[in-house]
């Protein structure tokens, strides 16, 4: 495996242990916690599910983290905007796995804040950074996980408590279960960003597999400009008679009425 594959496959790994494990902490509280109301930050408050989520969370920050250096190592002009916004989230996440929420309903404290502001951070980064990278890979998949990701962070905002439209689209009955799938559009953006990670020796691989009939099309075309088309004009007809002289041209009276000689013509005068 090359430098590009260890990377591919480290990102996209970082992504499905995060998939996993955030699974496994919806599956194991057994209805502790809402999935339809409750926020996902809540299975860290609880002794089964906070491994689980933490570990997801370091995870997914990984998968970001070895994303954006296997982009710096094969294309570090073209993807540098995406990077930036990968290391965002990454460090975005870090920070909500390093100071939990609050479990009172509001935010109460300084670690709740950090909590909330490094997960806007990181529900607006992973987005951008996907769609940035989708416009200069040849799929439309991870544009359109990217796009997904947008609009549902759009929903989500307005169908938090606290929010000004929360109230008319009856939000708190269902934001938690809007989150979830922002969580897991944003795992799928990872995993996608990361195996879009392509090296010089990965592309020429693909054109040396699919491209071989390509180049020798190319130079069958070659070869009928070259020669193909111009030959046949040079060749004389394989019934033609030898070459006869030239057929001298009777002179002509010039301007001034003097007879000029002119040069035979023929294919002898060649």
């Amino acid at each position: 495996m090359n430098g590009s594959g260890i990377w591919r496959g480290l990102g996209m790994g970082g992504a499905v242990l995060a998939l996993v494990a955030m699974v496994y902490a919806h599956l194991a509280p057994g209805g502790a916690v809402s999935p339809m109301s409750g926020l996902i930050s809540d299975y860290a408050l609880a002794e089964d599910t906070a491994w689980a989520l933490v570990g997801g969370t370091l995870a997914l920050a990984a998968g970001c983290l070895w994303t954006a250096y296997g982009l710096a190592r094969t294309d570090p002009a073209g993807s540098a905007a995406a990077r930036v916004l990968l290391v965002a989230g990454a460090l975005g996440l870090l920070l909500t796995a390093s100071f939990p929420t609050d479990a009172a309903p509001g935010v109460v404290s300084i670690t709740g804040e950090v909590h909330r502001w490094s997960a806007a951070v990181v529900f607006t980064a992973l987005p951008c950074a996907g769609w940035l990278l989708g416009r200069r890979g040849p799929g439309v998949a991870l544009s359109a996980v990217s796009a997904a990701a947008v609009a549902l962070l759009a929903v989500f905002l307005a169908a938090h408590p606290g929010s000004l439209t929360a109230d008319l689209i009856g939000g708190p009955d269902y934001y938690g279960l809007i989150e979830r799938l922002l969580l897991f559009a944003e795992i799928a953006l990872v995993f996608l960003a990361a195996r879009g990670v392509r090296g010089q020796s990965d592309v020429r691989g693909q054109s040396d597999v699919g491209g071989q009939s390509d180049v020798r099309g190319q130079s069958d075309v070659r070869g009928q400009d070259g020669q193909g088309v111009v030959r046949p004009l040079l060749q004389r007809p394989a019934g033609a008679g030898p070459l006869r002289p030239g057929v001298a041209v009777p002179a002509q009276p010039g301007p001034d009425g003097l007879q000029r000689p002119r040069e035979p013509i023929g294919l002898g005068s060649v």
